[in-house]
């Protein structure tokens, strides 16, 4: 079960701080999905440049007016940064 309904549609992006948000979502989701978060937090921290990773999100919301899916894009953000980076 996925934790966020992103379809990786890309409107959010480019995120005025850099954040990659589809590729967040992608490995919160995976994390989910096969039960491993450690796994999907190695990713993060290895292959995720600094910048693109959800702690350089500055909350600007600019991709929440963008996205489709109305999806609460910050607050996810928030989780995945403590799950991955705490």
């Amino acid at each position: 079960m996925t934790k966020v309904d992103c379809t990786a549609c890309g409107y959010c992006q480019p995120c005025p701080s850099g954040v990659d948000i589809p590729r967040n979502f992608a490995l919160y989701n995976d994390a989910h999905i096969y039960d491993d978060i450690a796994s999907s937090k190695f990713a993060y921290n290895t292959f995720l440049a600094s910048e693109a990773k959800a702690s350089t999100c500055i909350e600007c919301g600019a991709c929440e007016e963008v996205c489709p899916q109305q999806i609460g894009i910050r607050e996810h953000l928030k989780e995945i940064q403590k799950v991955f980076e705490g």
